[in-house]
């Protein structure tokens, strides 16, 4: 028994030993993993929270004044001379301009209005006249548009280029009033008068041109344009001279010693109707709606002769005889 009892008290001893032992174990541990974790966590999560909080303090801090800086650095550039919202802001310096000043804009000259002027070319003008009335005008300079006329094809019609011809554009320059610009340039003129010829009077022969120039010199009226047309065309198919006295005119007149002419001294035997045979190498004048009618439409009559009295008007004859007893009569009145 007292064995038995001996062998109970060394197993309850030693089970209180490994309950001690167990015990003692897991307080040891706990209080090692609290140890471990509460007390070093706490400190670095604080060092670190408040090491974290004052960089992003700080990088906030810098953020927002770089951010102000550069509002307030972009406000200022943008600032225009004069403007309101600066009016009242003492705190940004004043003596400092924000901006250059912009320039006055420099004013425009007014441009001065296109000056024109009108000029009337009555029936009957030379190429020279007109020049010299282009010239006198104001519109521009008589050599350069008698250079210009010299050389200039139309391309609406045909007009000769004939070397026997002293102005080429004489005939087609229309009579007219005509409105241009002062200082015009000469071809524009030119090509001014050839469109209103054209859209009056094309569609003549050069042959029709020239005797319409002829008639324009010679007559006074409707009617006598037409009889002397006839006679030019009656003349012309019994293989007389003309013999018209304007036709010399023109030469002694506006071709010989003519400014705007290198040579004049053939032109005499190619244009005075007592020299030359047949029509003349070119018009004399510049011919008007009356003359061009006449020619296209002349008067059907036999007359071979005519002149022009001192009764101021005109005599036909058919027969040289009877001419020359109407200008014993009447007298002859030379232009």
């Amino acid at each position: 028994m007292r064995f038995v009892k001996n062998k109970m008290l060394r197993t309850i001893a030693a089970l209180a030993l490994v309950v001690l032992m167990a015990f003692a174990c897991v307080s040891c541990s706990g209080s090692s993993e609290e140890s471990q974790t509460s007390v070093p966590s706490s400190e670095t999560s604080s060092t670190n929270s408040s090491t974290s909080q004052s960089e992003q303090s700080s990088e906030t801090g810098n953020s927002t004044e770089s951010s102000s800086s550069d509002e307030n650095s972009s406000s200022e550039s943008t600032v225009e001379e004069g403007d309101d919202s600066q009016t009242n802001d003492t705190s940004k310096p004043t003596s400092k301009p924000t901006a250059k000043p912009t320039a006055k804009p420099t004013a425009k000259p007014t441009p001065k209005p296109v000056e024109t002027v009108k000029v009337t070319f009555p029936e009957g003008y030379t190429v020279a006249q007109i020049a010299k009335k282009l010239e006198d005008n104001g519109v521009c300079s008589a050599k350069e548009f008698v250079a210009v006329s010299q050389s200039y094809t139309p391309k609406s019609f045909t007009v000769p280029s004939d070397s026997n011809r002293a102005f080429k554009m004489e005939g087609y320059l229309f009579p007219d009033t005509y409105e241009f610009y002062v200082d015009d340039d000469p071809e524009d003129v030119l090509i001014k008068i050839l469109n209103n010829y054209n859209a009056k009077a094309g569609g003549l022969s050069s042959e029709q041109l020239i005797v319409a120039s002829i008639v324009e010199k010679e007559s006074r009226s409707a009617e006598n344009a037409a009889l002397v047309a006839s006679v030019i065309y009656n003349r012309l198919e019994a293989g007389m001279k003309l013999e018209m006295d304007p036709t010399r005119d023109y030469i002694n007149n506006y071709v010989t010693n003519s400014p705007y002419l290198s040579s004049t001294s053939k032109f005499a035997a190619l244009y005075n109707t007592y020299k030359c045979s047949g029509l003349p190498a070119g018009p004399i004048c510049n011919p008007g709606s009356r003359a061009i009618q006449a020619a296209l439409h002349p008067a059907d009559s036999e007359y071979l002769y005519f002149f022009f009295g001192n009764d101021n008007q005109n005599h036909y004859s058919k027969t040289y005889e009877e001419h020359q007893a109407a200008m014993e009569k009447y007298g002859v009145q030379y232009s």
